[in-house]
């Protein structure tokens, strides 16, 4: 992947590939919106929130609001703005 397949603007940056931050920039580019749970088990990504803001850092629009679940627990879920 590079800026110009993404379309980006020239200050949005891209992971390293083979990184977690890579794999959750693939994943929101996909239209998946992830909580912990579901990053860590389906994307093998570790602390959810601080990769998020990497890709936040990086110029990725990147949003976040809380959501109930099954178990009645509120839980961040994480996607990224389409442009």
């Amino acid at each position: 992947m590079t800026q110009s397949d993404l379309c980006l603007e020239p200050s949005v940056r891209i992971p390293d590939k083979g990184t977690q931050t890579y794999r959750l920039l693939l994943a929101m580019k996909k239209g998946v919106r992830l909580t912990v749970a579901k990053a860590l088990t389906e994307y093998v990504v570790y602390a959810l929130s601080q990769r998020c803001g990497e890709l936040r850092r990086m110029g990725w629009p990147i949003m976040s609001r809380l959501v109930e679940v099954e178990s009645g627990a509120r839980v961040a879920l994480y996607w990224m703005e389409s442009h």
